[in-house]
């Protein structure tokens, strides 16, 4: 059964805590390692399907889910 916080879908685990997240980057769920892709300081490291929508980075600095 999936959550949503503050608009964005998640898959909680057995204790409450994010296991998935539907990224509204992709607009798919993602798991917690390719959440932290995103966030590394080079964004010649973040992978390309991530970077699709013009204002990828504005969505992902706004994602309840950063840091997740």
């Amino acid at each position: 059964m999936a959550y949503n916080l503050h608009g964005v879908e998640y898959i909680p685990n057995e204790t409450g805590t994010a296991q998935k997240v539907k990224c509204p980057l992709v607009d798919s769920f993602i798991e917690n390692i390719d959440c932290l892709e995103n966030q590394s300081i080079s964004e010649s490291s973040i992978p390309a399907r991530f970077k699709v929508k013009p204002d990828w980075k504005e969505i992902c600095e706004a994602c309840p889910f950063r840091d997740y």
